[in-house]
């Protein structure tokens, strides 16, 4: 294992107590939680400071370049936080574009904070006109791409921008056995998932049915400006698709270490008990928990035809 603090490898220094590692497909950075045992008082002559870089390895499984929120020192012990996208992300900004695309957007944010891009499976749309209104650049970001059924994620200094239901057809990186004795939770509210959705703003309102949907309706009035009917059916359908998909979700703890895995993919479930689960399920979060050498994977199923 290795802890590269500003480029250097401090692992052989320090006694790390607990040490997770949360990889998140959407709507939230990455996050490391990295307690060590200092009785030596390493931490203070090191002088860490906010927005320093830090990184885990261990074999395959790699946090990427992560930035440092906070060090707390209490009773011999550090309590380090840190996080996949620079602080700078924070800063509210206003602005406003006219014809411009969704990836013209994503390429602007990505550069004000030193981020490259990798786009999957996105079609590059294009808006009369779209405003930024006092808010954090990854909040308006996530606000789009829920709009557009697309989500991002940030990773060792990559935005990574996709849609959601090109990735979750993707095929299955892996599969994974359930038993009786595995420790698996989940939790099926399909029932109560909306049929349809109407987005609205001033004369225009989109409107998406899901197939085989029921008749529950979901509503939103949008605070900004819909160029068309198409847009206003297309955001209608993205609306429809973050307020369903996580109707069917589980959590899965493995007795080892998922070093290959990561957020954003695909694996096979096959279990022996809940028969309902067999199939494809999408990873939308994943914690590596490096002291215990195991992993605890978030399932979603996937959603079927949006």
């Amino acid at each position: 294992m290795k802890i590269i603090y500003e480029g250097t490898d401090i692992y052989p220094d320090i006694s790390v107590h607990r040490c997770f590692h949360d990889m998140y497909a959407e709507k939230q950075s990455d996050e490391l939680l990295l307690k060590l045992n200092d009785t030596r008082g390493l931490w203070d002559r090191w002088a860490p400071k906010k927005g320093d870089t830090i990184a885990i390895e261990d074999g395959a499984a790699k946090t990427g370049k992560m930035f440092v929120e906070s060090v707390v020192p209490e009773s011999g012990v550090v309590t380090l936080r840190a996080y996949s996208a620079p602080q700078s992300v924070k800063d509210k900004r206003s602005k406003s574009w006219e014809k411009v695309k969704f990836l013209q957007l994503v390429q602007e944010i990505a550069g004000r904070h030193g981020l490259s891009v990798e786009t999957y499976g996105i079609t590059d749309q294009t808006y009369d006109y779209v405003e930024q209104n006092n808010l954090p650049d990854f909040a308006f970001l996530q606000a789009r791409c829920t709009l557009e059924g697309a989500a991002f994620l940030v990773y060792d200094g990559k935005l990574v921008v996709y849609d959601e239901a090109y990735m979750e057809s993707q095929a299955p990186a892996d599969t994974i056995t359930i038993t009786p004795a595995s420790d698996f939770e989940y939790r099926d509210e399909g029932a109560n998932a909306y049929g349809s959705a109407e987005a609205v703003n001033g004369g225009l309102m989109g409107t998406f049915a899901a197939p085989a949907g029921g008749d529950k309706v979901l509503r939103k009035i949008l605070p900004l400006r819909m160029t068309d009917q198409s847009e206003a059916d297309r955001f209608a359908k993205g609306l429809l698709r973050d307020a369903n998909k996580g109707a069917t979700v589980g959590t899965l703890w493995t007795s080892s270490l998922l070093r290959n895995y990561a957020a954003g993919s695909v694996v096979t479930l096959a279990t022996q008990s809940v028969q309902s689960w067999d199939g494809p399920a999408f990873i939308s979060r994943i914690r590596h928990d490096y002291v215990k050498t195991r992993s605890k994977l978030y399932l979603r199923k996937p959603l079927e035809g949006y």
